[in-house]
């Protein structure tokens, strides 16, 4: 984690966010590259901005078990190793629990 610029919701935050580092909270899904272009493709599109290929399917990140706020996180950010420090309040307003088998 970077220099941190104060707080947010109970979770020390950085001055200049990396939206792909998941330091602070969890990170955006990276682009995905075209397997017919090689364009780099941000969102959740299932076909190429450029040439209309199909795009492969994203990973989902691993569930894991947050030490943090002690629940299981299906898109967990750096802290999930480690638990809070003694004058820490044990709060994620990032927690996303697992989706139920179907």
């Amino acid at each position: 984690m970077g220099a941190t610029a104060g707080k947010l919701g109970g979770i020390t935050v950085c001055w200049s966010c990396n939206p792909y580092c998941g330091g602070c909270k969890p990170p955006k899904p990276k682009p995905i590259k075209c397997p017919g272009c090689k364009a780099f493709n941000f969102g959740e599109e299932r076909n190429c901005k450029r040439c209309g290929a199909v795009l492969p399917e994203r990973e989902p990140p691993p569930t894991v078990m947050c030490l943090y706020i002690g629940k299981l996180c299906a898109n967990p950010c750096l802290r999930h190793k480690k638990p809070p420090g003694e004058d820490e309040k044990a709060v994620c307003i990032w927690h996303t629990p697992p989706k139920d088998p179907e």
